[in-house]
């Protein structure tokens, strides 16, 4: 077995890293292929805005002439300078079910990440906010949320092996959007009503994505490191990292299902409810071009699924009733649409037991568990 480092120069040698899952899992029905294009933007090192910042390199396991496995390994000086760690992530891993192949991706990784000083190694762990993270444990037999990663059930086996320990379990659910309709309490909408009322807070929609994106494009860094940074105590990232996202983010958004609390001119708290396109992309393979965009377009219409990719309220406003205005805007933008039936709730944190336990006690099943490990080098 030899590990091939990528040349992010040649698109030869990037087709190939980016081509190692879509053989891999060919003949899975769960899988949801990346966006090509996306995927290939991640490893551009003259247009994705990270490696302004931070940098990465990217390995293949070649085995009897085929490529039998690939992972990412970054160096986020960002994050570190930030947090004052020098943690090393680990991203984009995928591998046949075997130990050597596997052994061989970690320990090159890692033999890269020790060479730059680096003494923690994590992941899975995503380039840019609202990339999906963390290695699927629970619902293999699941399709995952657009942009979620998917695994076979062997890659936790493996990846302990080489010695990771367990960091974090990070968990989605699942909403029957009939059942919220119907067993949703009326004392939480008047509260939410209440709260608005003393505090004067108000309620940010959008009609149109012209709309949307005319609203977010000057305040998308604040909106950003304002609104979001605190939860997962991450660095704010420049106009141009934020810019990149909310463009990714605004490709699949319905307007209707993007909600901002307001107090004046000041962002208080959010509600981010995407389209789950899902099987579109899977009819796409991955490519907008030349068919792709129909499969994608199409399922934008009729898709049943919504995705619930976080809502919250800044820390300073907590203990004012702002989460009941949340939950109150949550099912009045599901029931104002009624095609969908399914919501998939993605991707929260063990240690946020409050909106695990909220989130139960509205129906929902959690049902997909992902892992985010650790280990020292």
């Amino acid at each position: 077995m030899h590990i091939h480092q990528v040349d992010t120069s040649r698109r030869r040698e990037v087709n190939r890293f980016i081509n190692v899952p879509f053989k891999l899992y060919r003949d899975c029905p769960q899988w949801v292929p990346p966006i090509v294009s996306d995927a290939r933007m991640q490893l551009d090192r003259r247009k994705n805005p990270f490696y302004k910042a931070n940098d990465a390199d990217f390995f293949i396991a070649e085995q009897d002439g085929m490529d039998v496995g690939r992972i990412c390994v970054m160096e986020p000086r960002q994050y570190n300078d930030f947090k004052g760690t020098t943690e090393a992530f680990f991203y984009l891993f995928d591998t046949v079910d075997d130990e050597a192949v596997s052994r061989g991706l970690f320990d090159r990784a890692a033999e890269w990440a020790a060479g730059r000083g680096l003494k923690t190694f994590r992941g899975p762990l995503g380039f840019m906010a609202f990339d999906g993270f963390g290695m699927l444990a629970k619902g293999f037999d699941l399709r995952p949320a657009v942009g979620i990663p998917y695994n076979y059930a062997y890659y936790p086996t493996l990846t302990e092996k080489w010695g990771f320990e367990l960091e974090e379990q990070v968990l989605s659910g699942y909403l029957s959007v009939a059942k919220m309709k119907e067993e949703f309490p009326p004392r939480v909408l008047e509260i939410a009503d209440k709260v608005r009322a003393r505090y004067g807070f108000t309620i940010k929609t959008f009609k149109s994505k012209r709309e949307l994106r005319n609203w977010v494009a000057p305040r998308v860094a604040d909106l950003y490191n304002r609104a979001l940074t605190h939860i997962a105590g991450d660095p704010p990232l420049s106009q141009e990292q934020v810019a990149t996202v909310a463009e990714s983010m605004l490709a699949i958004a319905n307007p209707e299902l993007l909600k901002f609390v307001m107090k004046g001119e000041e962002i208080v708290g959010f509600l981010f409810c995407f389209l789950d396109i899902s099987e579109g992309i899977q009819r796409a393979h991955g490519r907008l071009m030349p068919f792709g965009w129909f499969h994608l377009l199409r399922d934008m219409k009729r898709t049943n699924w919504v995705n619930l990719n976080g809502m919250g309220i800044l820390p300073e406003y907590h203990g004012m009733g702002g989460t009941a205005i949340l939950y109150a805007e949550l099912y009045r933008s599901l029931r104002e649409i009624p095609r969908f039936e399914h919501a998939d709730i993605v991707q929260i944190s063990e240690n946020n037991a409050k909106s695990l336990n909220e989130l139960k006690r509205f129906g929902v099943d959690f049902y997909k568990t992902h892992h985010i490990y650790r280990k020292t080098l």
